[in-house]
């Protein structure tokens, strides 16, 4: 296991992490260091002479370093084993749950993307569905942090959804597996090709790359990458996409505080710029996505649309931290002062066991500049051309909804993804529909019968292949109509 965690924390991660913000602790060295040492032992034991509970010394050090840690920027944090096994996890693109993203809708937990080909898609859990409770365990009043703790598990584990749909409710029973995070989405309209990338994780590159050739292959050389609402992720993954679009030279600087950490310029092989480009950002693009933009802003490499970015220009590394045990051990083994996993395993080539780690620390070991020097941290990055985010209309995020697939013709009593998205569209389009739920009712079937007939078809209520069409030509109008950052990229590119 420790393997796992080492193998995948050796990346170099930039993310955005809401903390509270604290004032920095000075630790003097020689005799105050040790005074602060022999203060610290004896809180230690007060504590456990004094309070009425249990609580064991690898708590009380756990509770110490997450004192210390919290005390430095907003960025860095301390991590339990198992906390620090969940955010590798994010990093890394690949979990273990049912793949499926939710969001707050009221009192209600509303799936918003179920992952293809994933134990949820399989068990027939659809966009829109709402969640009422997990294993039984009601959840309207649970954070959604909480509620994703509660779904994921296990590969080969069950978990069970009270899952409401419409007016009823059913339980579906879920088989957990390993889910692979694809973060792009793309589509070619008008000759424009789209691609939104959610984040930087280790899947990044490698489906940007899939997106890029699907555009080549039609010949599309208009392009706009939508990192609205990306917090971040991997510099790895950041500039290998920064590749992709930014000629030869230098993408971004990466300067760390250790002597022990070469600094490092990252530079592009891009013999020359291969597309016309608009990069949408907004408050939210934060560290790797403002890599991207600040590298194609100052290599003019395409135009920045939307509101200034978020301004995070700080590198974390996250650290295994050995136990005290661990510490003693290995001071005894090496005469030298270890705390850090990495040192040990760098320096002396020697891997802990799992047991030997206590938790992790993700730290901020350095910062970053866009290739014209500038350092953006708590600055952001201003748009070549600055548009007002997008409302949403109705409640719909006309972001969230895809294309009808046209794979099925879906009729009264079908339930499905492709009933959802042409619930929404119709919605958005101003017909009589009931919130969205992926439930064809007789609402939603009188509601594709007068589609059909504004559109001078045949009206039967069927999403036919060509009512899909129709629909999803009607999705391309509003994305122009509804999202003014996506159509001013479009009419910069035209």
């Amino acid at each position: 296991m420790i393997k796992k965690h080492i193998r995948l924390a050796t990346s170099w991660v930039l993310i955005m992490t809401i903390l509270l913000f604290a004032v920095p602790v000075q630790v003097k060295a020689g005799e105050s260091q040790n005074i602060n040492i022999e203060y610290l032992r004896a809180v230690m034991e007060m504590i456990k002479d004094n309070y009425h509970g249990d609580i064991t010394d690898e708590e009380l050090i756990s509770g110490a370093l997450k004192g210390m840690f919290n005390t430095m920027d907003a960025y860095t944090t301390y991590m339990s084993k198992d906390e620090a096994e969940e955010f590798l996890e994010d990093i890394s693109g690949t979990y273990y749950g049912i793949g499926i993203t939710m969001k707050k809708n009221g009192n209600s937990i509303e799936v918003v993307k179920v992952f293809e080909s994933s134990p949820a898609e399989k068990a027939g859990i659809y966009p829109g569905d709402r969640i009422a409770a997990v294993n039984g365990i009601k959840i309207a009043e649970t954070a959604l942090d909480e509620i994703n703790d509660l779904i994921r598990g296990p590969s080969g584990t069950d978990v069970t959804l009270e899952v409401v749909r419409g007016d009823s409710a059913t339980n579906i029973k879920v088989t957990r597996g390993k889910i692979e995070y694809n973060p792009v989405k793309y589509s070619i309209n008008d000759g424009i090709g789209y691609i939104k990338l959610e984040t930087f994780n280790a899947n990044s590159s490698s489906a940007m790359e899939k997106a890029l050739k699907e555009m080549d292959k039609k010949r599309v050389k208009k392009i706009i990458l939508d990192l609205r609402d990306n917090p971040g992720g991997e510099v790895d993954q950041a500039v290998a996409i920064a590749g992709m679009f930014v000629p030869k030279g230098l993408i971004t600087k990466l300067d760390f505080k250790s002597e022990n950490i070469q600094d490092v310029e990252y530079t592009s092989g891009l013999k020359r710029k291969k597309y016309e480009l608009a990069v949408l950002v907004n408050s939210m693009s934060a560290s790797a996505s403002e890599i991207v933009a600040g590298a194609v802003q100052d290599r003019k490499a395409g135009v920045l649309v939307g509101t200034k970015t978020y301004g995070k220009a700080k590198v974390q590394r996250a650290i295994p931290l050995l136990t005290p045990e661990a510490f003693a051990k290995y001071k005894e083994m090496l005469g030298e002062d270890i705390t850090s996993a990495y040192d040990l395993i760098y320096e002396h080539n020697i891997v802990p066991l799992f047991n030997e780690i206590i938790g992790y620390t993700k730290m901020t070991v350095g910062i970053y500049t866009t290739p014209n020097g500038r350092m953006i941290d708590s600055v952001g990055i201003e748009p070549d051309y600055y548009v007002e985010d997008p409302e949403q209309e109705g409640g719909i995020d006309i972001s969230t909804l895809n294309k009808l697939s046209k794979t099925d013709k879906p009729s009264l009593g079908s339930e499905g993804a492709d009933v959802y998205y042409a619930e929404n569209i119709l919605k958005l389009l101003g017909y009589d529909i009931d919130d969205p739920d992926s439930k064809y009712d007789e609402k939603t079937f009188e509601a594709v019968k007068q589609f059909q007939k504004d559109k001078g078809g045949y009206s039967y209520g069927v999403l036919d292949y060509t009512t899909q069409q129709w629909l999803n030509e009607e999705l391309d109008r509003l994305f122009l109509e509804l999202d003014k950052q996506y159509a001013k990229a479009v009419e910069v590119l035209k």
